[in-house]
């Protein structure tokens, strides 16, 4: 399969070094970045990836499936993509953006194409889309520095909607954009941020009330090497939905 992929960073890297039977076509802001990206990845015997200087070109290729793993400044140019192809989104917190999501969901439907969310950092969202949920509540708890903090004790950096807790730490919390998407919504789930220095894990709690009963699960996830604000499980889940061709949740 030919895979198009916005962002040639850490997750866009893995994705390459472990799908060496998929051909990549690759596309980044940062030209010299990924140039040097794509040179390493030639170093280490993986011929399957290629640099375009433009989405246009990206899109010209025809990948099957494009998948955004750049930032949230880049989900909008999915909705080119969903029009001959299948996408998939890392920076699930975008989809905040409610008129962004309708864009993208309408393009996905006109276009008989899937809009695809792995389940990044979590699991359990069978449970939480069986159960006719009430209430979600995430905590997640970071070390201080992959919140970009320096705190000597435990510290409460945020509480509040899934919604706001996107918008104010875009590049920590896409797993509350997920469980939203996934439950009651972005403006009903309840989100709590701790920035702990004595945490050596991305731990994410997340207690969800239904009608079918009470659940809290709890994930504590080791740290993307190449990037400690992502969770490894982030990176795994994104490559079990290309090699399955499915995802936790789909969208359109």
């Amino acid at each position: 399969m030919k895979i198009g992929i916005i962002g040639i960073g850490a997750i866009g890297s893995f994705l390459v070094e472990n799908l060496p039977a998929h051909e990549f076509v690759v596309f980044d802001v940062d030209t010299d970045k990924s140039q040097a990206a794509v040179a390493t990845l030639s170093k280490m015997g993986l011929s399957n990836v290629r640099f375009v200087s433009s989405f246009v070109d990206l899109l010209s290729e025809k990948p099957e499936l494009v998948v955004e793993a750049a930032a949230q400044a880049a989900v909008p140019l999915l909705l080119d993509a969903l029009n001959q192809s299948d996408a998939l989104v890392m920076s699930v917190g975008a989809l905040t953006d409610d008129a962004l999501l309708a864009k993208l969901n309408s393009t996905a439907q006109k276009s008989g194409h899937k809009l695809l969310i792995p389940s990044g950092a979590v699991g359990g969202l069978d449970v939480l889309q069986a159960c006719r949920p009430s209430e979600v509540v995430l905590e997640t708890r970071k070390s201080p520095k992959s919140l970009n903090r320096s705190d000597s004790e435990e510290t409460v950096v945020f509480d509040g909607s899934a919604r706001a807790a996107c918008q104010t730490f875009p590049k920590n919390v896409n797993v509350a954009a997920t469980l939203s998407l996934a439950g009651i919504g972005f403006d009903k789930t309840r989100v709590r941020i701790v920035s702990d220095p004595k945490i050596m894990q991305n731990t994410h709690t997340v207690r969800i009330k239904g009608a079918a009963g009470h659940y809290v699960f709890t994930f504590q996830n080791e740290p993307f090497l190449q990037n400690p604000a992502t969770s490894q499980l982030a990176a795994y889940s994104a490559l079990w939905a290309i090699s399955k061709q499915n995802a936790a949740i789909q969208i359109g």
